[in-house]
Formats: C-alpha cells, structure tokens, sequence
C-alpha cells in the first residue's frame, strides 16, 4: 500500500473527522479547491485524499464538479454486514474457546462493562449517540480479543459504515433494546459454549440478520 504524506493525511483526517461528525451532509456537492483552502494546503494532498476516501466509501468523485457523500447501497450493506460476520464470528468463537484464560476473562469483562453501560444508556433515557457508542464498545472489544493487526484493520475501516446504519436503525422503535439483548445473548453464548465455539458464532450471525435486514429496509 502507497505510503500517505504528512499532507494527505492531514486532509484524510480533517475530512473524515467532518464526515464522522456530521458537518457534511447527503445530497451537497463540496468543492475539493475551497476545503483544501480551509485547511491551508494545495489542491494535490488533498486530491489524493479524496480519492482514499472514496476507495473507503466514504465519498463518491464527481469528476469536474466536486464530491458528495456516499450514500449505501443494498450492495454496500450485504458486504459490510457479510464481512463483519465472517470477523466478529471467527472472534466470538475463538473467544468461546480461549475463555478460560487472563486474556479472554479480561475482554468478557470489558464485554459486560459494554453490556452494562449499553443499559444504563438506555434505561436512562440516553440520546442514540450515547447508547451507538456503548454499543460500537462491545464490538471493538470482541474484535481485538483476537489480537489480529489485519483483522482489527478491516473491522475499524467499516466503522463510518456503521455508524450510519446504526445510527438510521437506532431510529426504529425498541431497536435499541432488541441490540442490547442480542449483545447479551452473544455474551451468554460465549460464556457457556462448550461446542467449539458454534453457538457463539451464531449468536453473532443472528445480531448480525437483524441488523442487516433494518438497514435493508431503511435503504
């Protein structure tokens, strides 16, 4: 992979950063030429920044006009939602057979300080923004359990994808509270799993169905 420069990072990072936070918005076509003034650099870096942030899905290039935000597509959900079963899975069920040991009792205890906040948040009546980030908790933990550099990677890549859907299917009546009970389950499962880490695995998968099939019917 091309090594990114000082510049191009500093622009990757303040674009993404505005996305994240949601001071660009669907349907607005942004001009590269006046954000690359607002930050101080030359059109270049942030040419080559934009066109990162488009391979991430963050951005979709109009040549000759600009850039707008990137809507998903029922394409971009079935793959996302297809490779975070394939790693979360794999970690749930690697999780559900190294349980016993410092490192798995010390991620299932951050996985129930998830659980545990995820519930005040809600029961608390919390903004969506509070709860999403309980939630977004439970899954960073369950990924690095796994202590994969790769895997972390692509997991964290997908983050403002998830973002987005979470935050459109937080929206749905008692979605947040279905979450935390399918989170609950896949803790559940991996505590008393003694198959070999099947039925963790598909505790994963079926969070997974339901948050894909929202998403599915939001897009």
């Amino acid at each position: 992979m091309a090594e990114y420069q000082p510049l191009q990072q500093k622009a990757y990072e303040h674009l993404r950063q505005k996305i994240m936070q949601g001071q660009l918005v669907p349907g607005v076509i942004y001009s590269e030429t006046k954000l690359a003034a607002e930050i101080g650099i030359s059109r270049t870096p942030m040419k080559d920044a934009l066109v990162r942030l488009s391979q991430d899905k963050y951005i979709d290039i109009l040549p000759s006009k600009g850039f707008c935000l990137h809507v998903m597509s029922e394409e971009d959900i079935w793959s996302t939602y297809q490779a975070r079963t394939a790693i979360e899975g794999f970690c749930a069920m690697n999780l559900a057979r190294t349980r016993q040991t410092a490192r798995g009792q010390e991620t299932l205890g951050r996985m129930a300080a998830s659980v545990a906040a995820m519930r005040q948040a809600i029961d608390s009546g919390e903004a969506n923004d509070t709860i999403l980030s309980r939630d977004l908790s439970f899954h960073q933990a369950l990924v690095r359990s796994a202590q994969n550099p790769e895997m972390t990677s692509l997991f964290e890549s997908y983050n403002h994808r998830l973002y987005a859907i979470a935050t459109a299917s937080f929206a749905q009546p008692g979605r947040p509270g279905r979450a935390l009970a399918e989170h609950q389950a896949i803790y559940d499962a991996i505590q008393s799993d003694d198959g070999g880490g099947m039925a963790a695995y598909q505790a994963v998968m079926r969070h997974m169905e339901a948050s894909r099939d929202i998403a599915l019917q939001n897009s």
